[in-house]
């Protein structure tokens, strides 16, 4: 398996899920300086009143996972447990071997998503 390097100082962080746990991420990510908010992105679609909690520090609230996938080097995947294979078929077209997916979603087992994300270039 070929490992792309993912740029330090240029790359974009995505939420799939924007509950509480993807929140304070992003918020503490922004805080400590490590990111600004103008590279982190996240989709409340199927909880709209999460939005503005993001866009009170300054992360982007995009229309669809699909945008925030499409928008991130690095894509931390934080759902609920059952949604969350669903949503990773979902969003396996839009995955690339260039991009980094990390899981915070309780309950989800690795094979999970070993056998769907990635499998598609």
């Amino acid at each position: 398996m070929e490992v792309a390097p993912i740029p330090a100082d240029t790359y974009k962080l995505g939420f799939i899920g924007a509950g509480k746990m993807a929140e304070s991420i992003a918020r503490g990510a922004v805080q400590s300086g490590i990111l600004p908010p103008s590279r982190i992105c996240t989709a409340a679609h199927s909880n709209p009143a999460r939005g503005p909690a993001f866009e009170s520090f300054g992360v982007t609230v995009l229309p669809d996972n699909r945008a925030v996938v499409k928008d991130s080097d690095v894509v931390i995947f934080s759902v609920k447990p059952q949604v969350a294979k669903d949503v990773i078929l979902q969003l396996k077209p839009q995955l690339s071997k260039k991009q980094l997916l990390v899981s915070v979603a309780a309950g989800v087992k690795l094979k999970d998503l070993q056998v769907h994300p990635h499998s598609h270039s």
